[in-house]
């Protein structure tokens, strides 16, 4: 999966990441507004990709600009792409519901959560906790992530003690995580506490 811009993985055209935008929406987006919202791409490769996209049915023209045809056949597979880093975040919160004991923290770090990594990128994650099978439980979260992405997830258990550890020996990872760690469940205070 493609880290950044997960549609990508599906639609490797500049077709998937407009219509990503335009699912984020029912009010119409302006050519101008659309062109924004899709790093990287030209003003003249969005229009041509929204001229193809109303003249298959799947993009309205409309006052304003553009809409998602919601009554499109596609339109929901292009709402579940759109959705697919949601999707994701959600699944795993899900799985850390079902332990026994409940993580002070999971987050993700790096190139996933700064959304800029890219089909070849990690997921990396941060699991807190005081469970005694925190290696175990970091394996098999590994391993879904895995399942559901197709990216290697590498997932970094921590108690308590070792956070404080890392704090008192001032571990540069502690910067990067103040910078760009995006919690899923729990709350990242979690870093700053004692144990």
């Amino acid at each position: 999966m493609d880290v950044s811009n997960p549609v990508r993985s599906v639609v490797p055209s500049l077709d998937g990441p407009v219509l990503v935008v335009l699912a984020g929406s029912t009010d119409a987006r302006s050519l101008a507004d659309i062109h924004e919202r899709v790093p990287g791409a030209s003003k003249s490769g969005v229009r041509l990709s929204l001229l193809r996209l109303v003249e298959e049915g799947a993009v309205l023209k409309v006052p304003g600009g553009y809409i998602l045809n919601r009554e499109h056949l596609a339109a929901p597979a292009v709402v579940l792409l759109a959705g697919m880093r949601s999707e994701l975040l959600r699944r795993i919160e899900v799985l850390v519901n079902e332990w026994e004991v409940e993580p002070l923290l999971v987050a993700a770090f790096g190139s996933f959560a700064r959304r800029d990594g890219g089909t070849q990128s990690d997921i990396d994650l941060l699991l807190v906790t005081k469970a005694k099978n925190a290696d175990e439980q970091a394996g098999a979260l590994s391993e879904r992530v895995r399942a559901w992405t197709g990216n290697t997830c590498h997932v970094m258990a921590l108690t308590p003690a070792d956070l404080s550890r890392m704090r008192n020996n001032k571990e540069r990872i502690l910067r990067e995580w103040d910078r760009d760690l995006e919690p899923i469940r729990g709350n990242a205070n979690v870093l700053k506490s004692r144990p």
